[in-house]
């Protein structure tokens, strides 16, 4: 039953005159008049006695009206709560990362979509490459942040490129290459490299055996962790090392070194990925904002 036609009915009633209901509502008397018959025929009963000179309910329309007063405030009571819950949750935005970079790039993005939108309430969940994609393919996550390799390719996802640049050589501050500030990209041939499994992101496990590769050199991958967390303890232990950007672990970690890699195939490429069907208004409002702040963050 259209709630409409209940309103009219109840601005009749209230007004005792389908012309003075018609020019409180705005609308024509045959338009109300058409509304009431058409409330009638849905409920199977008559309301309103048609008299010529005189407005007078049936008791079936009496009851009618006595309940609907109710109702109507109700509806619009669940109306309002509802708007209001839903606008709530449009504030949460659940955000989607992997890898280290609470840093050097989540801490700078809230801190702009912030000083735009005081009022957004952010959750963060740290995953593998892998993980993370998961949760943007099953509506967990608003948005993600990933390395550009594992994310899925779909035009349903919407990806925005947020990082590109060449990475370096994570070594133990009891390496031989320690106190280089740069190397050629070759130079890293059979040294042990420590590796992130294929578990955690198997694309950007395949791109970085390729990068070695381009880089002249078949990998010497002597051990594979489960975490980023793992592959920097093995590192700063001079187990091996590892390909990463530049400063992070090196601030961290103070026996890590963070050594160039000259002419290397390796780049640390990360993007801002959400579905384009998402539902919240608030996500193209923040992804139009990072974009247009790109070129201020990073």
């Amino acid at each position: 039953m259209d709630i409409r036609k209940i309103e009219y009915f109840l601005c009749v009633v209230d007004e005792a005159s389908f012309t003075k209901a018609a020019k409180r509502l705005h609308v024509s008397q045959s338009g109300i008049s058409q509304q009431i018959a058409s409330l009638e025929d849905d409920l199977g009963v008559i309301l309103i006695n048609r008299l010529k000179n005189k407005f007078e309910l049936t008791e079936a329309g009496a009851y009618f009206y006595q309940s609907c007063q109710e109702f109507v405030n109700y509806y619009h009571q669940i109306q309002k709560k509802t708007r209001e819950i839903h606008f709530r949750s449009q504030l949460d935005i659940n955000i989607g990362y992997a890898g280290p970079i609470e840093a050097t790039i989540i801490e700078p993005l809230v801190s702009l979509i912030q000083a735009y939108y005081p009022d957004l309430n952010f959750n963060f969940e740290k995953s593998s490459f892998r993980e993370v994609i998961e949760a943007l393919s099953n509506r967990s996550m608003d948005m993600v942040i990933s390395y550009t390799y594992d994310l899925v390719k779909s035009s349903e996802v919407v990806t925005i490129p947020i990082r590109r640049k060449p990475m370096g050589l994570l070594v133990s501050s009891r390496h031989p290459l320690a106190g280089q500030q740069s190397v050629s990209a070759a130079a890293v041939a059979g040294e042990k490299i420590i590796m992130l499994n294929p578990d955690y992101g198997r694309k950007s496990y395949e791109n970085m055996i390729k990068c070695c590769r381009l880089d002249g050199y078949e990998p010497n991958i002597t051990q594979e962790v489960p975490t980023c967390e793992a592959m920097f303890l093995k590192v700063d232990a001079n187990s091996g090392v590892s390909f990463f950007s530049q400063g992070y672990v090196e601030k961290i970690f103070k026996n890590i070194c963070y050594v160039e890699l000259e002419g290397t195939h390796h780049i640390d490429c990360v993007d801002l990925s959400w579905l384009r069907n998402n539902g919240n208004a608030f996500i193209p409002k923040i992804a139009k904002l990072i974009q247009d702040n790109l070129h201020k963050l990073f």
